[in-house]
């Protein structure tokens, strides 16, 4: 039986490094001042570090999971020269509505702060004791998405203000520097940190359309990186990384609140299985079909209308263009439609 160990769930953008906005270039990322000092210092006091972000660029069509793999990769890297590591890195890749121009990534989850999934999928994962746990952010997403989880919360304030938030901060800081001052010191029976040695890596996606928690985790290898909670739903792509430290084992002495906890995994489980079935379809669409077929239908009267010049047939021609620019705008506005439905 794994004891559960006490976590720090962290915000990514403004907490840990600079917000530029949706950062699709690991060139472009930048530690904030003190943040690995902190981080270090979070490990060293026994608790788990673990990144929680929304990162909605990728169903805005802003860039990729495979670019933002590359993000968070340079983001451990300046990290582990500071002698600084995480403990997981999850990530919730969905939006609902017009923004969202990527359909397989238009959906509500409750992976989305500020509810609270990616925090209770990497308990789930990682063992982690939500009641002996923080969430640190600058935002009140943030703050919100730990008070719903069960954690204490610290949000770091904005230009000397403290934010209205509704109640759910515990701490008010000005850095995550200053958060890991004013965290708890004294743990009951704390471990050590674990070492890099015992990290592996894998990635997973991770969707839903409930407002309940993360699925169920599986893992699969890849050496270099860190290591990553997976899903059974991980032909979507991946939507997280995670270093869970080993593999978790399920408490036997879980309380009531955990055992409901599982409940609500295994139904959203049943959701991310439905989700993807259907993106095996997402792919095709009648839409695109017709739009593709009247552009070839366009093309050909255009150069129906140049034979019927050629002829000297002025009337003809005409007509023929006429319909070709009529069904180019059908073409268009069947692309339209089908990137913004």
């Amino acid at each position: 039986m794994t004891m559960m160990r006490p976590a720090v769930f962290l915000d990514r953008d403004g907490t840990i490094i600079d917000d530029v906005g949706y950062l699709d270039d690991p060139a472009k990322v930048r530690l904030l001042p003190g943040a690995a000092e902190a981080i270090a210092k979070i490990r060293s006091r026994g608790y788990l570090a673990v990144v929680v972000s929304n990162q909605s660029g990728v169903a805005r069509g802003l860039f990729d999971e495979a670019t933002l793999a590359r993000v968070h990769a340079r983001m451990v890297q300046l990290l582990r020269q500071r002698a600084a590591e995480l403990d997981g890195v999850y990530y919730c890749p969905f939006l609902n509505g017009e923004a969202a121009t990527i359909d397989a990534f238009r959906m509500d989850s409750p992976l989305r702060k500020p509810e609270p999934g990616m925090l209770l999928q990497a308990a789930e994962e990682l063992n982690i004791d939500l009641s002996r746990s923080w969430m640190i952010g600058d935002a009140e997403r943030d703050v919100e998405a730990g008070a719903r989880a069960g954690c204490r919360t610290i949000l770091i304030q904005k230009n000397g203000r403290e934010q209205a938030t509704g109640g759910s901060v515990t701490l008010w800081v000005h850095s995550l520097a200053e958060a890991a001052d004013r965290l708890e010191s004294a743990l009951v029976n704390p471990q050590p940190p674990v070492s890099e040695s015992s990290v592996r890596l894998s990635v997973a996606a991770t969707s839903a359309t409930q407002p309940v928690v993360a699925p169920r985790s599986a893992s699969k290898s890849t050496p270099g990186l860190l290591a990553a909670g997976t899903s059974s739903a991980h032909t979507l792509g991946p939507s997280q990384l995670s270093m869970p430290i080993a593999e978790p084992e399920i408490n036997d002495a879980a309380n009531s609140e955990r055992a409901e906890s599982v409940e609500l995994l295994r139904r959203i489980h049943d959701v991310l299985d439905r989700q993807q079935r259907s993106q095996k379809q997402h792919d095709f669409s009648v839409l695109r079909l017709a739009g593709a077929l009247l552009q070839m239908f366009a093309v050909v009267t255009a150069l129906w209308g140049l034979m019927a010049i050629a002829d000297d047939q002025s009337a003809a021609a005409t007509a023929r263009f006429s319909l070709a620019c009529f069904t180019q705008i059908a073409s268009i506005s069947a692309f339209a439609i089908d990137r913004f439905r």
